[in-house]
């Protein structure tokens, strides 16, 4: 994996976004992010989209990342597209950047055409590790290890000020189960079994 220091000096625009559905904590989840991005010394940008629906609508944070002023606050193109729901892939893919990494909900997304995608069953882990609300954390561990911009140190700090201190310790079980794996997926030549021919 590329440093984060040498990515920056290459690729001076790092884009990122979270998307779902209405109550898996998309905002939550882009505001650690972003803070995290600033504990880390970077300029970021941070906005959220989300429908009228309480529950259940459609839900999307961005976060751009930059070593440098960002002098256009939305992505452009994405590097790095988190799906937790079917409609929430299939709205986001064409915003992808070429050589782009998807990471998806295994078990609410069936279909993700796009050539390097990782599944992973976050609302499995986030019971496993106590609360399902937790699937937010969960997809920020995924972000943590495919991310080359921001450090976990940094997002794990901004989850302990974030959260219910009742809520941290299985939260960060969550992000911690979920960031192993998908370390082992990126070590793996096809990390998607679910993944559609692009």
């Amino acid at each position: 994996m590329m440093s984060t220091e040498s990515y920056s000096q290459k690729y001076p625009r790092y884009e990122i976004r979270i998307a779902g559905s209405g109550g898996q904590g998309i905002i939550l989840a882009g505001i650690i992010l972003a803070e995290a991005a600033l504990l880390d010394r970077k300029y970021v940008a941070q906005s959220a989209n989300y429908g009228p629906e309480a529950r259940g609508g459609n839900s999307v944070s961005e976060v751009v990342i930059s070593d440098t002023e960002i002098d256009y606050p939305s992505a452009l193109e994405l590097d790095l597209l988190v799906a937790l729901s079917q409609e929430a892939c299939d709205r986001n893919l064409s915003g992808m950047k070429e050589g782009g990494s998807v990471i998806v909900d295994s078990n609410l997304v069936t279909s993700v055409p796009w050539q390097t995608a990782a599944c992973l069953p976050f609302g499995e882990i986030a019971r496993k590790a106590g609360d399902r609300r937790a699937i937010n954390m969960a997809a920020l561990g995924a972000v943590a290890s495919f991310c080359p911009v921001i450090s976990a140190e940094s997002i794990i700090a901004v989850m302990a000020k974030r959260l219910p201190a009742t809520k941290v310790e299985m939260n960060r079980q969550a992000f911690d189960e979920a960031r192993q794996a998908a370390d082992n997926l990126r070590t793996q030549p096809q990390v998607c079994q679910n993944q559609s021919e692009a």
